[in-house]
């Protein structure tokens, strides 16, 4: 796939919905927008890179923003390892830590359906179409 500025893409420009811990070893390709710019994220093997997502911005009342992401296709196999930190299935969602209601809290009281809504938009062979029944 190709991107808005005509790289070839991997995985194409997202945010992800809470935290995400990761790995990249040695492998680029991973690259950050900043200010309306993609930015190389350097490859340091050992370190782990922390990343905010849609709904900790919400929850945090904007303090802690996404990151915006995507990868580029390196012409060779790249591994890296995420670990997505989400909060419990029954955790409420509703509202901010300063009790502002959340965008997402309009349509979901608690973690867990919302983020089966979301892993079948972005993962479609993942889960069941009843996984909640």
């Amino acid at each position: 796939m190709k991107a808005e500025d005509g790289r070839d893409l991997s995985i194409p420009s997202h945010v992800d919905t809470t935290v995400t811990l990761l790995a990249t070893y040695s492998n680029g390709g991973l690259q950050a927008l900043y200010k309306d710019k993609w930015y190389d994220v350097p490859s340091v093997m050992g370190s782990l890179l922390v990343m905010s997502g849609q709904l900790i911005e919400e929850l945090s009342d904007g303090k802690l923003p996404p990151l915006r992401h995507r990868v580029i296709d390196i012409k060779t196999d790249r591994y890296s390892t995420p670990f997505f930190f989400n909060p419990s299935f029954h955790a409420d969602i509703s509202k901010s830590l300063s009790g502002v209601e959340t965008e997402t809290g309009k349509s979901h009281k608690t973690f867990g359906p919302w983020q089966v809504i979301q892993l079948h938009r972005d993962e479609p062979l993942l889960l069941h179409p009843h996984s909640l029944n």
